[in-house]
């Protein structure tokens, strides 16, 4: 079986669905046209969010298509007991491993400013007796100027808590001796789901690109192209089709679309199970 043929290994983490592999996601997108979102932690960058990298997050709709399709296999990996107790003490070492680190950069950096320490805390004595003095306590002198003595190698420095630590995201498995099961995804069951995924597959046999429409007020967004290319043309919104529009919906989803610049879709499900659609746009009245 060549590379192109290969089925792709969707796993399933919780309630989630990963993709680890960067040429799956590469392959993804640029053959089946499934877009998700990348979710891990960049490794040269891992304090920020702006930019981020694998895995990336599907939609169970884009699982259950490429399931459907047969581009690929859901799976879950099954870990032995060693590897749990394996995984337990790499996270022991490396917790151990950046509290000491933690410990020594914080030493260093008292060492590096050892002055201006000493400095702020004798303004702050010094005060402190001032205040004393005011109150009608007798205060020699000479405690003004005693130096403080302060060694950072003494110091006691809290431990950092364990949800601060850094953990490291692997590209891939790192326990080679894995096992994997095929999962069957109970989806669409509900009649909602069942009407999203339908919406969701029209477009994308019509040759567009998909994603999650939540950040538009709809249900998805749908791109004539990469959405790395393009701007999104439509927002979709799924309703019943005997489910009741009130006008003010409908002006609602009128002036959302028109503030955003895209034509709304409100998408339903006939009796025949076929999907229709209609478009809003706003018109200038004469």
């Amino acid at each position: 079986m060549s590379h192109q043929d290969k089925k792709l290994n969707i796993f399933l983490s919780g309630d989630n669905f990963f993709v680890w592999d960067a040429s799956d996601v590469r392959r993804i997108r640029e053959e089946f046209r499934i877009v998700g979102t990348l979710v891990g932690c960049l490794p040269r960058a891992p304090r920020q969010n702006v930019q981020l990298g694998l895995p990336l997050q599907l939609m169970k709709e884009e699982v259950h298509l490429l399931s459907e399709k047969g581009y690929a296999d859901i799976v879950e990996i099954v870990y032995k007991e060693s590897d749990v107790t394996k995984f337990q003490h790499d996270i022991s070492t490396s917790y151990s491993a950046q509290v000491d680190l933690f410990k020594q950069e914080r030493r260093d950096e008292m060492k590096r400013k050892l002055p201006d320490i000493i400095e702020g805390k004798k303004k702050k004595r010094n005060k402190l007796l001032e205040d004393r003095q005011k109150n009608g306590e007798v205060i020699d002198e000479t405690d003004f100027d005693k130096p403080i003595e302060l060694d950072p190698d003494t110091v006691d420095i809290p431990n950092i808590h364990e949800e601060q630590m850094l953990i490291q995201l692997h590209t891939v498995p790192i326990y080679r001796n894995k096992e994997y099961k095929k999962v069957n995804l109970q989806y669409p069951e509900t009649e909602e789901e069942i009407l999203k995924y339908n919406v969701y597959k029209y477009f994308w046999e019509l040759g567009h690109y998909i994603t999650c429409g939540m950040k538009f007020g709809g249900d998805y967004l749908v791109y004539p192209g990469d959405p790395s290319r393009f701007h999104s043309f439509f927002v979709v919104v799924c309703k019943g089709y005997n489910e009741e529009m009130s006008a003010l919906d409908i002006i609602t989803m009128g002036r959302l679309g028109t503030t955003v610049k895209k034509t709304v879709v409100i998408c339903s499900l006939d009796d025949r199970c076929q999907v229709c659609s209609t478009s809003l746009q706003w018109t200038s009245i004469s």
